[in-house]
């Protein structure tokens, strides 16, 4: 009896169970960008989502309250002589709205581009600065201007849930194309795989690339590496027209040699604007750097209706967009600029921001770095002369914006006078300079000051220029 009673609640149990793992089955686990998307409406419901551009509408057609502007992306290569803000004005549809500059204008009486000013520093001292001389330039489809672009794509393991997605927005992509621009198309795991050469003709460019799509799925990343080599592929076009790189991954690079400081020096260098599009959930800060540095644009994507979303949007706004461009003014370190939009009819007015770094000081840069500011000293002397202040306000609002940054403050001179004396001035001049530090709020234990004479040259200390070199005052990273 006890047999058939441990049978029969077993038997009981076990029912249950298998239905469970037949329900489980019938269920296939969820990834790529359908997992992405249940995480996405999970964690961030009630978040305004990114609104892409899709079409055009003219100003006379928009509603004035349904308005949004923004900047797209920022060029800064050019600093200090010139800045350019690529600005955007758009609905809450998707649709950019022209006819607002010129030579578009639908009325030439309007100034709907009115104020321009910068903020210099973040934390420390921040100084308004009116920008009083500013251009703005419409451009758009009639502009005929002609692009070099390569999209490069991660063909690693963790990409295989989305590659369907990529090869529906990368169809997409191509499409858009006018007939002047060229398009190139490669992929990468731990090696670059050139799909498609960079060329005209649209048709052909979706046949190779639909014909090569699904070739060279490895397990290994190399982002950065797969960077750089397309940055080479862009040697032989010619530099006045416009170049672009965007790049589709997660961010888990797991095999590079190239660093991220490098690429961006190699890619300003280049005149390449590099877009990012980040899958999910991703390791995405570099590919933010790469962006925000380059004059590009970051965006994430988390779905696939998204990521279609995100490469219309990139063709769109590389079509179709406002240029401002003025003199800024010299400030090293954060600027914050804010643009204001007068629209006639609407209730209040609208405005854009946008932030650039001119510092020394890089995110990806490295304990070790050093950099040199021109700080002045009298001669023997080691009083800070006053037009150095505004230099120590600078030094100052970069440490007070991030907290972890520490520094040394190195003294150095140049061979005129004998080793004791120079030290014992080099060590001097270094500790007024930390003694400033410490007066605009620096913490002291965030500061060392060293002063080594004339024993570290940079430069010849034979002639006069070689001298005013070595006289200088030099920080280095201790941690960040």
């Amino acid at each position: 009896m006890m047999k058939f009673v441990n049978s029969k609640i077993l038997f009981l149990f076990f029912i249950p169970l298998a239905f469970f793992f037949v329900s489980c089955s019938s269920h296939p686990e969820k990834t790529g960008f359908e997992l992405q998307r249940e995480i996405w409406d999970y964690t961030d419901e009630g978040e305004a989502k990114p609104i892409y551009i899709t079409s055009t509408l003219p100003i006379d057609s928009a509603d004035p309250n349904k308005l949004i502007y923004d900047f797209f992306r920022i060029e800064t290569q050019n600093y200090p002589d010139t800045i350019k803000l690529y600005a955007r004005v758009f609905d809450s549809i998707g649709h950019f709205i022209t006819n607002m500059a010129n030579p578009y204008k639908l009325d030439p009486d309007i100034n709907y581009f009115k104020i321009l000013e910068e903020y210099l520093g973040k934390v420390y001292n921040i100084r308004e600065v009116p920008i009083e001389n500013f251009t703005v330039r419409e451009f758009g489809a009639k502009d005929s201007i002609p692009y070099n672009i390569i999209l490069t794509v991660d063909y690693s393991g963790s990409m295989t849930g989305v590659m369907d997605a990529i090869s529906t927005g990368t169809n997409l992509f191509v499409s858009l194309k006018m007939e002047y621009d060229r398009i190139g198309i490669t992929t990468f795991n731990k090696t670059t795989d050139v799909k498609v050469p960079l060329m005209k003709e649209k048709d052909k460019i979706l046949s190779l690339y639909n014909l090569r799509k699904n070739q060279g799925i490895g397990l290994f990343s190399a982002v950065y590496d797969a960077v750089a080599t397309n940055i080479n592929m862009f040697e032989n076009t010619p530099v006045d027209v416009p170049r672009v790189l965007v790049v589709f991954s997660d961010g888990d690079d797991n095999y590079s040699k190239e660093s991220i400081g490098n690429l961006i020096e190699k890619a300003k260098q280049e005149q390449i604007h590099i877009f990012a599009v980040a899958f999910g959930y991703s390791k995405d800060e570099n590919l933010r750097y790469l962006a925000q540095y380059t004059g590009g644009k970051f965006y994430k994507a988390y779905t696939k209706e998204e990521l279609i979303s995100i490469f219309r949007d990139i063709y769109m706004s590389l079509r179709y967009y406002y240029l401002v461009t003025y003199h800024p003014p010299k400030y090293w370190g954060y600027h914050k600029v804010r643009s204001y939009l007068d629209i006639p009819e609407r209730h209040d007015t609208l405005y854009a921001e946008a932030e650039y770094n001119t510092s020394d000081l890089m995110p990806w840069d490295d304990i070790g770095k050093a950099f040199t500011r021109p700080i002045l000293f009298d001669f023997d002397k080691f009083e800070i002369k006053p037009e150095s202040y505004p230099i120590l306000d600078e030094i100052a609002d970069v440490m007070l914006s991030d907290p972890k940054l520490k520094l040394e403050i190195q003294g150095h001179t140049d061979n005129i006078g004998g080793i004791d004396y120079n030290l014992n001035l080099s060590e001097s001049r270094a500790r007024e300079v930390y003694s400033a530090l410490v007066s605009r709020g620096v913490e002291p234990n965030r500061l060392r000051y060293r002063g080594f004479g004339f024993s570290r040259p940079i430069a010849s200390n034979d002639t006069e220029e070689g001298r005013t070199k070595n006289r200088r005052t030099e920080f280095v990273i201790l941690a960040k």
